[in-house]
């Protein structure tokens, strides 16, 4: 019996251990790439079938809103916030681009609502309203609902 040759020559063919490595890792990114790549699209499409279905909701309601500017008026009794005063006075620019009228009937600032007199914007006008809060407020990170005595509502960011 002849002892085996353990660092010599195989006398089988085949891939080495690294090739194969670099074959498993090629293997994986792209198979790890299609899947990113599929989700990303599913995303993308969920996204915009959202966002069709607000335009068409706002299309068919004929309403259309675009946020000019969310600003507090500053009040010395309030303190400040990111180098600005703060203030319990808002005002609130939006301009109706759509084609129907529409007539303010109460504003909620986050979850707030403030009801009121507001005036009524036309089709391709803008309309400015303001309105007091019970504490002091900054004009950054808020969230603004207008909503008309029809029922039909537009939200903003600030």
């Amino acid at each position: 019996m002849s002892p085996s040759n353990h660092f010599g020559p195989s006398p089988r063919g085949g891939i080495s251990e690294l090739y194969a490595s670099v074959l498993m890792v090629g293997v994986t990114l792209a198979v790890g790439g299609l899947v990113a790549s599929s989700a990303l699209g599913q995303f993308a499409l969920a996204n915009e079938s959202a966002s069709l279905s607000a335009m068409a909701q706002e299309a068919s309601a004929r309403i259309q809103m675009g946020l000019v500017y969310f600003v507090t008026v500053s009040s010395e009794s309030c303190p400040m916030y990111g180098g600005y005063h703060e203030g319990t006075t808002l005002e609130i620019a939006i301009y109706d681009y759509g084609g129907a009228p529409f007539t303010p009937a109460e504003m909620i600032l986050n979850s707030t609502a403030y009801t009121g007199t507001y005036a009524p914007m036309e089709a391709g006008t803008l309309g400015t309203y303001a309105f007091t809060v019970a504490t002091c407020s900054h004009s950054s990170g808020q969230t603004v609902i207008v909503v008309d005595s029809k029922g039909d509502e537009v939200q903003f960011e600030s």
